[in-house]
């Protein structure tokens, strides 16, 4: 097989390179601001190789989502398809096999625990993205926690646990299962006509609506809880303005009734989730 420079160019854009960068950027401050590593320890190559093996398990998890939504996305965002268009789907499996494995393999060059996790996480993203994707609540449920481990093995990495790991990661635990519901109504039609049973489609748009409200309203609780748990004001000052946003993507929510209504609250989400990252620097 010959790889050509659009199979390249095609490879970074499937491999979400941007989305790579900001996890890495938000497991390096998590573990300066949140976990007190010393700086000396995280400019060095050891935990280069960490910040590495962690987003090839992630690229790979992208591309192979890719390579199982191909049919799904030429309904929903043909614009966007790269697997099966600019990238053949052969070397999507290979892209995805040799980061997987080079992922495994660096992490257990770091340490056989962070090693088993990524097994267990490329395990899953496979799983997610060929079957539990397309059944009720589990593949959002499976790629929230995915989302939330990205921030909790860094405790594994450095032996050393921290309740403020514990609840960034649920808050991103919590957002992206938000985030993914509405992804789950913008992409309706695709998923309807391939027999996924998302909550959209099981229990109709006001279910799902009900459904990210609930989840929304535990996230809400998790968070008062842990605002009232620390003595940063700062932190506190910032998530009362996030929850402001938040109140506002509740109210759209409620009254959306367009899918440009949803994009719009899925990019509302996006920005929340962003906020959350920065809030990390502050604590």
């Amino acid at each position: 097989m010959k790889l050509s420079i659009r199979d390249t160019a095609s490879f970074l854009i499937a491999s979400r390179v941007p989305n790579l960068l900001i996890i890495a950027i938000a497991q390096f401050f998590a573990a300066y601001c949140l976990l007190q590593i010393p700086l000396d320890r995280l400019i060095d190559i050891k935990f280069g190789l960490f910040l590495l093996s962690t987003g090839m398990i992630g690229a790979g998890g992208y591309i192979i989502n890719d390579y199982f939504d191909q049919k799904i996305d030429m309904i929903n965002r043909p614009q966007h398809v790269i697997v099966g268009t600019n990238l053949k789907r052969r070397f999507a499996l290979l892209f995805h096999t040799l980061l997987t494995a080079g992922g495994i393999i660096l992490g257990f060059m770091l340490d056989p625990f962070v090693g088993a996790i990524h097994i267990f996480s490329s395990g899953a993203l496979w799983m997610y993205s060929g079957i539990l994707k397309r059944q009720l609540l589990i593949g959002t449920l499976t790629i929230s926690f995915l989302t939330s481990l990205s921030l909790l093995i860094l405790m594994v990495y450095f032996l050393k646990f921290n309740t403020l790991v514990v609840a960034y990661s649920m808050f991103g635990c919590v957002t992206i299962f938000i985030r993914e519901s509405v992804k789950d109504i913008i992409s309706v039609k695709g998923e309807t006509a391939f027999g996924v049973h998302s909550v959209p489609i099981i229990w109709g748009i006001r279910g799902a609506k009900v459904v990210i409200l609930l989840a929304g309203l535990v996230g809400i609780c998790m968070i008062t809880f842990y605002l009232l748990s620390i003595s940063n004001w700062t932190i506190r000052y910032f998530f009362m303005t996030i929850f402001l946003v938040v109140l506002w993507a509740f109210y759209r929510l409620i009254k959306a009734d367009r899918m440009k209504d949803f994009e719009e609250i899925k990019k509302v989400i996006d920005i929340i989730i962003t906020l959350g990252l920065v809030s990390i620097t502050l604590a």
